[in-house]
């Protein structure tokens, strides 16, 4: 009687041990990881009429899914060692309800009916190895939970692997919500290490490094495809409150007119208003597109160290291209930099792609690379 007592507190022991794992894991998933994800979703699902609470979600969504491993475990009567597969059923669940198209946000119920099934097939082959194993009475405590452990994580990871993990998205939505908030500077932040961006996101980075006056010297620390269309945001993009091009212009202050392009409105903001804010979008649209000589025109070279680094790495290529030999702009700092960068373009024997791919690791975060490789080595 007594070791029966004992067994069945490990046990209960165990349970609770899984049973504060997955909470803490979907507090975890749908509090930080997929928060923005599940906010666009309920947003453009509802037609903007409806936002997200994720601390709600995350309780309405656990308590179903404990539910619903309750419900696996009087069907299956998995205790001790074996607790951790009744769990198995409610993480992909989890994962399932993030796991939609980043276009579409439409779910694809092939993949997911095979890997339910799979998962059936795993929780019978778990029950008749339990009928037929030995018991647990003499097995330490540690045996016992370890193999839960390992059940858990491989749960956990097959969550994070079948769900939404699209990180340019998420980013995107991240820095919507930033600039819907007011933050600036964490909308600059957002991605700062990542290679991979969106129209969007791009879009509204650059006007927050814009908001924080240091889009003349970090513009080019992030990634510029989109030329001066990535300044804007296209109205038509998305049609709700939150994520799409109210948010975005509300955060920049002022909106185009029908079928203005992007460079021209912001040539039209600075000519109306010239503010700093105004400015640096219109020299970073200038900048984006190549447009070095009505750069030059419009904002003559400075003698000022505090110049934007920007402008004045625009300035000595400027020079550089139309007449080496002038007298127009000097930069000791920045001129044996933009020599050699110019030497090893020209003097390269390889194809363009890998004589940009050697310059990026010196001069990857330079006005002067992205101008190479749009305009100047362009195919």
């Amino acid at each position: 009687m007594t070791m029966r007592r004992n067994q069945d507190k490990r046990e209960k022991t165990i349970a609770i041990i899984h049973a504060v794992l997955f909470i803490a894991f979907t507090a975890f998933f749908y509090i930080f990881f997929q928060r923005d994800l599940i906010a666009f979703m309920q947003a453009t699902w509802s037609r903007g009429q409806t936002l997200n609470n994720p601390f709600v979600t995350a309780a309405i969504v656990m308590v179903l899914l404990v539910l619903l491993r309750r419900a696996v475990k009087n069907i299956t009567h998995l205790t001790g060692r074996w607790d951790a597969f009744t769990w198995l059923p409610s993480y992909l669940v989890l994962g399932f309800t993030t796991a939609v198209d980043s276009r579409t946000l439409h779910y694809n119920l092939f993949p997911w009916a095979a890997i339910m099934g799979v998962c059936l097939l795993v929780l019978l082959l778990v029950c008749w190895i339990r009928n037929h194993w030995s018991s647990d009475k003499r097995t330490t405590f540690f045996s016992l939970l370890l193999p839960g452990w390992i059940v858990t994580a491989v749960s956990m990871v097959l969550c994070m692997i079948l769900t939404n993990n699209d990180a340019a998205l998420h980013q995107e939505l991240a820095a919507y919500r930033y600039a819907a908030e007011g933050h600036s500077e964490r909308v600059a932040a957002v991605g700062r290490r990542s290679l991979e961006t969106t129209p969007a996101l791009t879009a509204l980075r650059n006007v927050a490094l814009a908001h924080e006056g240091t889009i003349g010297d970090e513009l080019f620390s992030y990634p510029q495809p989109y030329g001066a269309d990535g300044l804007g945001v296209n109205r038509f993009t998305r049609q709700n409150t939150l994520f799409g091009a109210e948010t975005f212009y509300a955060f920049l202050g002022a909106e185009p007119y029908g079928g203005e392009t992007t460079a021209a409105f912001l040539q039209r903001l600075y000519r109306q208003d010239d503010t700093p804010l105004h400015r640096d979008l219109y020299v970073a649209s200038l900048l984006l597109d190549g447009r070095l000589s009505e750069f030059v025109e419009a904002f003559p070279p400075s003698a000022k160290a505090d110049a934007p680094r920007h402008w004045r790495e625009a300035w000595l290529l400027y020079r550089a291209l139309s007449d080496p030999m002038s007298s127009l702009y000097s930069d000791a700092e920045l001129q044996p930099l933009l020599d050699d960068f110019l030497t090893k373009l020209r003097t390269s024997h390889t194809d363009n792609q890998t004589t940009l791919n050697a310059l990026y690791l010196t001069y990857g975060k330079t006005y002067w690379f992205y101008y190479a490789e749009r305009f100047l080595l362009k195919e």
